[in-house]
């Protein structure tokens, strides 16, 4: 009994203090937001051919290089003076395509512009060559001459683009032992004649200017006496050919350009006309590509 009465007194204590107390407030993080719905990806729309048309082909560059072929010298000289000795060109090409190989083709003045000299390579061309003047067999240019260049260059998709262009030559005075020399095939005479009537206005002026050219070299050189030989073809090659034809025009034409070269200020008493025929060929009898160098008149200049 006794237990009983402590019992429930205590019982009273607890549920008065439960009365009495403040209510306890807990705050608690609100909720998450709900995780945002994927937005779906439409695929792209699938084009439909007719039936029987084919699917178009992919790009192709159809476009051939552009090019670009550039030298600063005017006049090329290879005459060892060390002025213009060698011939410089910057090549450029631009292209949406590798390049597959390029050229550079170097073809003598006179038709059938016969191949001098050839430059080739696979892949990007350099950004410039040097050329020396010469060909394969060391045959140098002539002088005065205006030589043409072909640039060509192909890409990977079979597009070929060519540029082309002259090298102009200078007059060349080359030395030889205690002499000089120069020799130009590129006067031009009227047919069968030693003077130069009737030609057309622009081989006039052609002529004139390579004579001009020609006095100013040989007044660099006012110490010189100097020979002037005109040189021929001989197309049969028999002794009548070369006495009654190739002998007579060859000195006529000789001193047509002694007296053109007095004309420009070279000092008469320095000058001498001689014909030499067909006796001194450059190029073979059966290089009918080549007479054209045969035909030239040559300047020797000896103290």
């Amino acid at each position: 009994m006794k237990k009983y009465i402590i019992f429930m007194a205590v019982l009273c204590i607890v549920l008065a203090g439960c009365q009495s107390s403040q209510t306890v407030e807990i705050s608690l993080p609100p909720p998450p937001p709900p995780a945002a719905k994927p937005v779906p990806v439409e695929p792209p729309p699938v084009v439909k051919l007719p039936p029987g048309e084919p699917a178009p082909p992919p790009h192709r560059d159809r476009e051939g290089p552009v090019l670009s072929f550039n030298s600063p010298i005017d006049y090329f000289s290879p005459d060892g003076d060390g002025v213009n000795d060698v011939y410089i060109a910057a090549l450029g090409v631009e292209d949406e395509s590798p390049i597959r190989g390029w050229t550079v083709n170097i073809r003598e003045p006179v038709d059938p512009h016969v191949l001098f000299a050839h430059f080739e390579g696979e892949g990007d061309p350099p950004s410039h060559i040097e050329w020396d003047g010469k060909n394969e067999k060391g045959e140098l240019v002539q002088s005065a001459s205006d030589y043409l260049v072909t640039f060509t260059v192909a890409d990977i998709e079979g597009n070929i683009s060519t540029l082309e262009g002259l090298i102009q030559t200078d007059v060349l005075v080359i030395r030889e032992g205690d002499r000089l020399r120069a020799q130009v095939p590129s006067i031009v005479f009227a047919a069968n004649k030693g003077t130069f009537e009737g030609l057309p206005p622009n081989v006039l002026a052609s002529n004139e200017w390579i004579l001009r050219r020609m006095a100013q070299a040989l007044n660099k050189f006012g110490g010189y006496r100097v020979t002037v030989e005109g040189h021929g073809n001989a197309v049969l090659k028999t002794a009548r050919e070369e006495k009654n034809e190739l002998m007579p025009l060859s000195e006529s034409r000789a001193k047509t350009v002694v007296e053109e070269l007095t004309a420009y200020g070279v000092a008469r008493q320095r000058l001498t006309a001689v014909g030499m025929g067909g006796t001194r060929p450059i190029a073979p009898h059966e290089d009918k590509n080549g007479w054209w160098k045969n035909r030239r008149v040559e300047f020797i200049l000896i103290k």
